[in-house]
């Protein structure tokens, strides 16, 4: 088990280190993408697995990324995104939902640096995505700024005066299990109904196509291309939604009017100077519309002020953002 060997390097001063990149990884519920980056740039292509079962397996995959990207570049440290709430000081994860499960408990700070003799700090992945846009000048000293990444889950990163909001015990930003009814109508990955996460995610997204598609069937209403397939996927949905299959814009119009649901209840407890979306959904998103339908049910004071843009770094912002958390840890160090 994790038993890999990794490359050796030489004790290096702080001084040179500040001036190395650092390894950021992006831990998701279906993949793990990963690439080197400093303080300005991505320096790497990307690489993109599948996200394994089991966190000794999941540990495996970072090793190997880790043995892949020091063949060709001395790190600095290693920046961890995760699903789940970190406990950054310690850098175990403390509560992690269905879509990593066993992760909850797993020491991965202590692990890798005992693995890789390199520095490493673990996050969150919706507060490194929005540590990442908290780098983009125009966001820069605004009082509060929410990221939202659209996934296999929903993540949440709080921005406040420029610094992370995590909470007293490191649970805070978990916008994704805000809760949109009382009825018990969907059940979470995280064990608990009618979290936004359960209705605005991708996970969420194919249980609103399967019920829309059992109701047209029960109307008698004209069937989309989806209704030809025994097996519903997001890919097939969303291949329909840009074809202009009235059913399947039908179904994304009803996500995205769950997802305005939870931005509106996000609007009127942070009230914040805008909502970033990231993550895979994202680039479905309707951000007139969506503006308009999260407006419309939000307090007129705080919805005239309601902003809503997508992410400048899209998939990547988990990675930079980890990444570029270890490599400021480092610098505070010096």
């Amino acid at each position: 088990m994790n038993s890999g060997k990794m490359t050796a390097y030489p004790p290096l001063d702080k001084d040179s280190k500040l001036k190395m990149p650092a390894l950021g990884i992006d831990i998701g519920g279906t993949k793990i993408i990963a690439a080197v980056v400093d303080s300005e740039a991505i320096l790497s292509e990307p690489v993109k697995v599948h996200t394994p079962l089991g966190p000794d397996n999941i540990l495996d995959t970072i090793f190997a990324l880790t043995n892949k990207f020091t063949e060709e570049y001395a790190l600095a440290g290693i920046g961890i995104a995760t699903a789940g709430i970190v406990n950054t000081e310690t850098g175990t994860i403390i509560g992690a939902t269905g879509n990593l499960p066993g992760w909850t408990g797993t020491e991965v700070k202590n692990i890798v640096e005992n693995k890789t003799g390199l520095p490493v700090h673990v996050e969150n992945d919706a507060n490194a995505a929005a540590y990442a846009e908290s780098r983009i000048k125009e966001y820069k000293n605004k009082d509060c700024i929410v990221v939202l990444t659209l996934g296999t889950g929903v993540g949440g990163g709080i921005l406040i005066n420029g610094s992370l909001l995590r909470g007293q015990y490191y649970g805070a930003g978990h916008c994704g299990h805000i809760k949109l009814s009382m009825d018990k109508k969907r059940l979470c990955p995280c064990g608990l109904f009618d979290c936004f996460e359960a209705y605005a995610s991708g996970t969420g997204l194919l249980v609103t196509a399967y019920e829309m598609l059992t109701d047209s069937v029960a109307g008698q209403t004209p069937l989309s291309v989806l209704a030809q397939s025994k097996t519903l996927t997001n890919e097939a949905l969303i291949d329909a939604f840009t074809r202009a299959d009235a059913v399947a814009t039908k179904i994304m119009n009803t996500w995205q009017s769950h997802l305005a649901v939870g931005i509106s209840s996000l609007a009127h407890v942070f009230n914040p100077y805008c909502f970033i979306l990231g993550g895979g959904l994202t680039q479905f998103v309707d951000l007139d519309r969506l503006t308009k339908q999260t407006q419309d049910i939000t307090l007129p004071g705080i919805a005239k002020h309601i902003k809503i843009v997508k992410s400048e770094f899209g998939n990547n912002a988990g990675f930079i953002g980890a990444a570029q958390l270890v490599l400021d840890k480092l610098a505070k160090t010096k």
